[in-house]
């Protein structure tokens, strides 16, 4: 019998929400060595996207803290456009893997007709 794995309720000091805990796919995932694999390049691209824009974006975050100006509503933009970036490099580390493992032919079949390469996606 496989060891069953718990997801923790808090991961550095962020409570996860119980739909993920006990989402099947996310368990399937972290019991096989593959899509452990699979959820490290993702976690990592996600952070390192997240902290390029983050990098990116330090100036004006330290010029509206000087000026005294409403530098809450510029750092929850800033936050949120970290995290859009963030995920959307999670997503395509995912996509790139998930039609990597699609068979040869699906894939040419994709590539030559764009409306079923969006299944794909």
């Amino acid at each position: 019998m496989a060891k069953k794995t718990n997801i923790p309720k808090k991961i550095a000091g962020l409570k996860v929400p119980k739909s993920i805990r006990k989402s099947p796919l996310l368990t399937g995932l972290i019991r096989s060595k593959v899509g452990r694999e699979l959820l490290a390049k993702a976690l990592t691209a996600g952070a390192a996207a997240a902290a390029a824009v983050l990098i990116e974006e330090r100036k004006p975050v330290a010029d509206a803290a000087k000026k005294g100006a409403s530098k809450g509503g510029k750092a929850v933009r800033l936050a949120g456009h970290a995290l859009e970036s963030g995920a959307g490099a999670a997503v395509e580390v995912i996509r790139d893997a998930a039609s990597s493992a699609l068979p040869k032919r699906i894939r040419k079949a994709a590539k030559k007709d764009p409306r079923r390469r969006a299944v794909l996606h």
